[in-house]
């Protein structure tokens, strides 16, 4: 009864969705695909915010079904959830989604995945989908966290008086890769790269050799992930 409650008042005053849309209100909400949260209110004396981008941008709810729901959407990488809303002038809902739905948002496309990275539980987490090869699969995992800066940091004031210090949000994204019903997060550096044992070592020095990937740039990386997967296969 509260669901259904919530669900109308949410529709009326709102106003998030429309008869112009491919999938209705009943079937978005309660299909179990897709659960409606409250937005989260942050701390507004932390600099930066918990977005990948604050900014919300045309995108849709792709659902294994074939049903499409288009909204203004970005992503909350701190809750690892969606923010979506009818228009400009619109008030956004938070929206947790399961692993039959995928979220397009311009033209990245992420989805809820399941993977382990070699502690005793798995991490769910919305993944941007980068590459998706038959051996090979490429992911981003955008991630936030809160922290306070370091003291050497902060200036001290000729006054001698200090305001306290402000927490950040700083960037803690990795990326990582699928292979082998196995997850892998990628270093920075080439040296931890071949640790992980992932390629063939004096395959991987060849190709570092000639093509000098940048194993901080994406393009780098998915040309690095081609070239393995097309060896594997």
């Amino acid at each position: 009864m509260k669901k259904i409650i919530l669900l109308l008042i949410l529709c009326i005053s709102n106003g998030v969705f429309s008869q112009n849309y491919d999938i209705s209100p009943d079937q978005l909400f309660n299909s179990g695909n897709v659960i409606i949260q409250r937005l989260m209110k942050y701390d507004g004396n932390a600099r930066g915010n918990p977005y990948q981008d604050k900014d919300f941008f045309e995108g849709k709810l792709i659902f294994d079904n074939g049903k499409i729901y288009k909204a203004l959407i970005r992503l909350n990488v701190s809750e690892q959830k969606f923010e979506i809303k009818k228009d400009i002038n619109s008030t956004p809902s938070a929206i947790k989604i399961d692993q039959t739905v995928k979220v397009n948002i311009g033209k990245a496309s992420y989805k809820l995945h399941s993977f382990n990275l070699g502690s005793s539980i798995n991490t769910i987490g919305i993944l941007e989908e980068c590459l998706i090869l038959d051996k090979y699969s490429l992911f981003y995992f955008p991630q936030k966290k809160l922290e306070m800066p370091q003291k050497s940091a902060i200036p001290t004031p000729a006054s001698g008086y200090s305001k306290p210090p402000r927490p950040e949000w700083r960037d803690n994204s990795v990326y990582l890769i699928f292979y082998n019903n196995k997850t892998y997060k990628l270093p920075t550096s080439h040296k931890k790269m071949m640790e992980l044992r992932l390629f063939d070592e004096k395959l991987y020095k060849k190709y570092r050799k000639a093509n000098k990937p940048n194993l901080k740039n994406r393009e780098s990386l998915k040309g690095l992930i081609t070239y393995f997967n097309s060896l594997d296969s």
